[in-house]
């Protein structure tokens, strides 16, 4: 069985990280640093080292010191969308972990309303002499006939419709409106995207 780890066993684990000296750590350094970093009682954490310690991830070594062992796989869950992901793979934000993937989505947000990107992108349209969805993804060409054919489309709907993330639409949307394709609308209480020449 996989050892999953929760929250304040990962605040544990970086404060042992943290600590670690070449001959292993001492429990009193840990307790002080989750004490002060994470607001961690003295006996949560006593609980906690010794809940790694019967798991195998930490060990004594020969000179009778704790240390973490790294052959022992462990994992985490990601708070962004709740799957486990190896305990080396995650990415630490705002102290929470994340996996890549919902830190990447958070950290590569495109802006609709950027009259640079705009200006930036229809330069290189032209000198490329793309016209329409020239140069465009297939995903981004799809949204953009889908959007055509039903006069428009909120972003919700897309998603859905695409199996994408709130984020990943919104990215998308953000590209085809640089590109001059499509913009928004309100349509009764409800924002639209639209297409551009509408």
């Amino acid at each position: 069985m996989a050892l999953v780890l929760d929250e304040e066993e990962i605040w544990v684990l970086e404060c042992i990280k943290e600590a670690r000296i070449d001959k292993g750590f001492h429990i009193r350094d840990i307790i002080k640093k989750a004490k002060t970093g994470y607001g961690l009682s003295r006996s949560t954490v006593y609980e906690i080292v010794g809940y790694l310690e019967f798991h195998g991830l930490i060990k004594t070594n020969k000179a009778g010191n704790r240390e973490i062992d790294g052959s022992v796989a462990y994992f985490v869950t990601c708070l962004g969308c709740g799957k486990e992901i190896p305990g080396s793979e995650y990415v630490k934000e705002n102290g929470k972990p994340v996996c890549e993937d919902c830190y990447l989505e958070v950290h590569q947000k495109i802006k609709f309303a950027d009259p640079v990107a705009v200006r930036s992108k229809k330069l290189f349209r032209k000198q490329h002499g793309f016209e329409g969805t020239d140069g465009l993804t297939e995903l981004q060409k799809e949204i953009y006939d889908f959007i055509l054919e039903e006069g428009g489309a909120t972003p919700e709907k897309i998603s859905k419709l695409f199996k994408l993330t709130l984020q990943e639409t919104s990215n998308q949307l953000a590209l085809l409106r640089h590109c001059e394709l499509l913009k928004w609308r309100k349509m009764g209480e409800e924002m639209y995207m639209v297409p551009f020449d509408s």
